[in-house]
């Protein structure tokens, strides 16, 4: 099967294959689904600072019906301000968009045909990401609190900006500082992997995520904190 800006081999049986697009120097790879399947995750790169901005983009310019949601995931951060703490937020990933979508390749051609999202994509990667089940799992999972999430109601909640956020891990040390016991998103990982700043009130973990090794950092606070 051909199509106007690029080739889709697949087997018709199975209805799998990779979507090759081509414009001008620029690339993507779209990893299609067993025919019959749920939506998948995908992340678009932007420049750090304009993610938000790319995600009111889409969410204006294209058919709702080309995907379920479009949003940034952030996490929350403690501030202290004026001598108390207070929650701020920003993106967990910064530079980085996700739509759930199960017509990536038609819905990122629309996209690239507006000059303005070339513009907002800045100097990031030029491929639309797919992103694997398990870290698509994980992610529900520390953006709903705790727990397994339903994939539906995940998804709808998803729409909110609010919603996809990574709340406060909640952390109690033991007197030399070390990690007596975490809930929340940081429960996901091992003690020993956690490093902390008590006094900012954030933990660095590094783990593979987005195709890469990355540094992501999580807002905690105390038990003692009011």
């Amino acid at each position: 099967m051909r199509h106007a800006a690029g080739r889709y081999c697949y087997n018709s049986e199975y209805n799998l294959g990779i979507f090759q697009i081509k414009f001008q120097g620029w690339r993507s790879y779209v990893f299609l689904r067993q025919k019959g399947s749920r939506n998948m995750w995908y992340v678009i790169q932007t420049v750090t600072g304009k993610e938000e901005e790319l995600m009111l983009f889409i969410r204006n310019i294209l058919c709702r019906e080309r995907y379920e949601s479009c949003f940034v995931i952030y996490a929350q951060w403690m501030k202290r301000l004026g001598g108390e703490w207070q929650i701020q937020v920003r993106p967990l990933f910064p530079g980085y968009v996700f739509i759930d979508t199960e017509e990536p390749e038609r819905l990122y051609m629309e996209l690239k045909a507006v000059p303005k999202f070339s513009r907002l994509l800045g100097t990031g990667t030029d491929e639309f990401v797919p992103v694997k089940k398990e870290e698509e799992k994980f992610l529900r999972m520390i953006t709903g609190g705790s727990g397994e999430m339903a994939d539906e109601p995940a998804i709808e909640r998803m729409e909110r900006a609010d919603d996809a956020t990574v709340k406060l891990t909640v952390v109690e040390t033991e007197l030399d500082g070390g990690i007596r016991s975490m809930e929340g998103a940081l429960s996901c990982f091992a003690s020993d992997d956690v490093r902390l700043n008590l006094h900012k009130r954030y933990a660095v973990v590094k783990t593979r995520m987005l195709g890469e090794e990355r540094t992501l950092v999580f807002g905690i606070r105390l038990k003692k904190d009011r």
